[in-house]
């Protein structure tokens, strides 16, 4: 999912010059909350609804507004351009394509939309976010690793310890999840007991990472591994020929295979 899926169009805007009450009467009346500032044809900044409550009404435009804001280019997924907001700490971004101007984003849009792919157990994203992620990889040609993660005796717990129980072993997975890999990488709940990373990581890296996984995981009255599918350019001829989809499923095979070869 894209910036330019959720962006307001078209854009508003008004000259630094032009007072305080101008641009709130200008924001009331098309029912906008915030208005792009350009002078002689570039952007010099944004006014917010809020920034007009704080100023006095006769001051200009350029004395309220945000000089020099953040935009992000229309190609941008939502997680990136949310993650841009948290660390300017705004509300607003500027969507631009080629430099010019296509439109307006803002964190409430954001928020409302990625709530659709949000695992509400976890708090991770679901299986759209790893496909949109891999998709996009795959379609710039960029090398990655893809793993596919199966909890071990998930049924088994539910059935002799009920679902409370493997609701735990599923938060607590996917804290151990999170623990091992980082903010650069990608991870989702996939399904059920399954989980999905895209990663950037090395090889060797990877190969530590899955032992790790497959160590025992004490949660509450239960221990717990996992099986690992691991698919890459390396180990896939048709890494780059094949959907992201269908590697997911090659992986899937892999970690059933794993799963069968200890007997678990």
């Amino acid at each position: 999912m894209k910036v330019a899926d959720v962006m307001t169009v078209p854009v508003h805007t008004v000259s630094s010059g032009k007072s305080v009450w101008h641009a709130s009467r200008v924001m009331a009346d098309l029912r906008i909350g915030s208005l792009v500032v350009m002078d002689a044809g570039q952007v010099t900044g944004i006014i917010t609804s809020r920034d007009v409550r704080a100023a006095h009404p006769n001051r200009i435009v350029a004395d309220a507004m945000t000089p020099d804001p953040v935009s992000v280019p229309m190609h941008a997924f939502l997680w990136d351009a949310l993650r841009t907001m948290e660390q300017e700490v705004i509300e607003r971004l500027i969507v631009v394509q080629d430099d010019q101007i296509a439109g307006i984003v803002t964190r409430e849009s954001l928020v409302t939309k990625l709530a659709e792919w949000n695992d509400s157990m976890t708090k991770m994203y679901r299986s759209p976010y790893i496909h949109a992620i891999g998709e996009e990889l795959l379609a710039r040609g960029e090398p990655f690793q893809l793993l596919f993660v199966d909890l071990n005796r998930f049924g088994e717990v539910n059935k002799q310890f009920g679902h409370p129980v493997g609701d735990d072993m599923i938060r607590g997975f996917a804290d151990k999840l999170r623990s091992l890999f980082g903010p650069e990488d990608f991870i989702c709940r996939y399904a059920g007991d399954e989980f999905t990373v895209i990663t950037m990581k090395s090889d060797s890296t990877v190969r530590q990472l899955i032992e790790e996984l497959s160590d025992q995981l004490i949660i509450g009255k239960v221990s717990i591994s996992a099986d690992v599918g691991w698919v890459n350019e390396r180990n896939e001829p048709e890494f780059f020929q094949l959907p992201l989809r269908e590697l997911i499923s090659r992986a899937s095979l892999l970690s059933t295979k794993a799963k069968l070869s200890i007997g678990r």
